[in-house]
């Protein structure tokens, strides 16, 4: 880990503009890899990556200068923690998902209190596990290890060396939790299924749609779309978290991932595109918006665009959408579209943007319906309903025009999406 930082700082060092080069920009690079680096290791790594950097600066320049002040300013001598870029995780602007880990002083205390916990207990399995960890070194234990944290793992060298007679007891709690069938009908349903699947084609890709105030399907077809998305709010209406007193506690994130992306799933399933689409509920920086920074790949589908309670970031990713899309591709102007789904309190938006026949991107807000989060009159749960099957429809027709779309003719007639600055 060290070695892998110290090559990261000292990258930093050499290829960064002088300029950009401070304390903070330095432990910047650390606490994206590890939060909570202590600090007499993070000083280390830095005066070594600062030393064999500055082997290539004539001394007195600049920038040997400039590396050297690193090691005297205030943030390197005080605690990584309590500087100003420590400041950057309180306001959010450094977001990581670990909690701070435990202090040596902190593993010690919870050993003994676990050592403690064991010795009261004459059970001949508490006694034999509370000898075992006295022989633990508490200095070589972490914050990863769990006994650190009071908890015995069966997978430990404690649990593992244990006569088997008292292994068995440390198991014992738990070896009910797994019947020991499985039953003979569920191995049959299996068997069934992979013998009989059959991958979905795109056969129907094969004729170009467009968009002609028509839907694509049969009323039988879309009548059993309307039942799957059905399904899934009988799941919310049941769903106590959003009941009248707890609803209005729920987050709009809350609102797509229990009700939203399941009913798009119902949307969306069994669309004549084969495997060339997907729906996931993963949170990841879109492809459009991806490529607009420069590390997009050229070689997936478009996404569909949802954000939560922003109008803004919602027509930009669908405008780099649209950039994206055409650098891969060329699908029929005025009938190509990009989606954008929104999620604004309660309420459900659809919008879509276009090229034109004369290169102009044309964004419309296509419809709106109201989220049927609790049990609602059949015309709210009817407008939900519709704006999904417009959904679907759109795409269809946009999946059928992307397979049946023309190559770009050069690269060189490739275009930068208009939401940026080409000039940086």
């Amino acid at each position: 880990m060290s070695i892998d930082l110290q090559t990261k700082i000292y990258n930093f060092l050499v290829n960064t503009e002088e300029d950009h080069i401070t304390a903070e920009s330095v432990i910047y690079q650390a606490i994206e890899d590890d939060t909570w680096l202590e600090k007499n290791e993070l000083r280390g790594i830095i005066e070594q990556a600062v030393s064999f950097a500055n082997n290539q600066n004539v001394r007195g320049s600049s920038r040997h200068t400039t590396l050297l002040e690193i090691l005297l300013e205030p943030t390197h001598r005080r605690n990584p923690q309590q500087c100003g870029v420590r400041s950057l995780h309180i306001i959010g602007a450094v977001k990581t998902n670990e909690e701070r880990p435990l202090s040596s002083g902190q593993i010690e205390k919870n050993i003994k209190a676990l050592k403690g916990k064991l010795k009261k207990n004459p059970a001949q399995l508490h006694q034999y596990l509370f000898s075992s960890i006295n022989k633990v070194s508490i200095s070589e234990l972490t914050w990863e290890d769990p006994l650190a944290s009071q908890v015995i793992s069966d997978d430990s060298d404690l649990v593992l060396n244990l006569p088997i007679q008292l292994r068995d007891s440390f198991i014992k709690p738990v070896r009910q939790m797994v019947p020991p069938f499985l039953s003979p009908i569920i191995q049959e349903k299996c068997n069934e299924f992979v013998e009989n699947f059959i991958g979905r084609g795109i056969d129907s890709l094969s004729r170009k749609l467009v968009h002609n105030g028509k839907w694509k399907e049969s009323n039988e077809e879309l009548a059993e779309v309307a039942s799957r998305i059905l399904g899934t709010l009988n799941d919310t209406w049941n769903n106590q978290a959003f009941d009248p007193e707890f609803a209005k506690l729920q987050s709009e994130g809350t609102y797509v991932n229990n009700v939203i992306l399941p009913a798009i799933r119902a949307t969306l399933k069994c669309l004549p595109l084969g495997k060339s689409t997907f729906v996931s509920s993963s949170e990841r920086q879109s492809s459009a918006s991806a490529d607009r920074k420069g590390d997009g790949r050229l070689d997936r589908r478009p996404d569909i665009m949802f954000e939560k309670n922003d109008g803004v970031k919602l027509w930009r990713e669908t405008n780099d959408g649209m950039y994206w899309t055409r650098k891969s591709c060329k699908p029929d102007k005025d009938e190509f579209s990009i989606i954008g789904m929104q999620v604004a309190g309660k309420k459900l938006r659809l919008s879509v943007l276009i090229r034109d026949i004369s290169e102009v991107h044309r964004y419309y807000h296509l419809h709106e319906s109201e989220i049927p989060i609790q049990q609602s009159p059949p015309s709210v749960v009817t407008k939900f309903i519709e704006t999904l099957l417009i959904l679907r429809n759109i795409l269809i027709v946009n999946m059928s025009l992307l397979h049946n779309a023309s190559l770009p003719k050069s690269v060189r007639l490739v275009e930068d999406s208009s939401t940026i600055d080409s000039d940086n």
